[in-house]
């Protein structure tokens, strides 16, 4: 399990690079689309910036990185485990969002290659753990509420950054 936790923060970040790099001129072809049929997701991203996004992903993977570091030095893998299945379920959800709406969006690329990778490494790292099922519902449980209040704070982040980018004026 010491070696297994680490693959999490690379899978996490080659994922939301793609987001990161893609979302900005997505939004600005596909607002439209956005306002009309999914205003509530559209009203997510306003206001929006690379570098909110940016921000936002650094957060997460600061904790992220700071759930795999408790894991290693407790040996409790549970909460690892429980957000590590969380973040499984987000890249479902994107590859899902993408057939929803017929139309490829950033994060769909990484989503499809990292699921199938993240499915082995849940399997394996059960396995390992020797964990039941009600363990790992439980675990699950935790990670989504984890991840899901943690989605809020990433938001916020994303929109507070992009506000002060566009109401402080730069210095050269």
């Amino acid at each position: 399990m010491q070696e297994i936790i680490w693959i999490f923060p690379i899978l996490f970040i080659v994922h939301d690079m793609e987001e990161i790099m893609g979302l900005e001129l997505w939004l600005k072809k596909n607002r439209a689309l956005l306002d009309r049929k999914y205003p509530k997701i559209s009203n997510t991203y306003n206001p929006y910036s690379t570098e909110g996004m940016a921000a936002a992903v650094m957060e997460e993977m600061v904790l992220c990185l700071v759930i795999c570091i408790i894991s290693r030095f407790t040996g409790f893998y549970g909460l690892w485990l429980g957000v590590f299945i969380a973040y499984t379920f987000h890249l479902v959800v994107h590859v899902g969002q993408s057939i929803i709406i017929k139309k490829y969006i950033p994060a769909v690329i990484t989503g499809i290659i990292c699921l199938p990778v993240s499915i082995w490494l849940i399997a394996i790292s059960i396995s390992i753990l020797s964990y039941s099922i009600s363990q790992v519902l439980a675990c699950s449980l935790i990670g989504i509420v984890t991840i899901a209040g943690n989605l809020k704070i990433a938001h916020w982040t994303m929109h507070v950054f992009t506000k002060k980018l566009t109401t402080t004026e730069v210095l050269v």
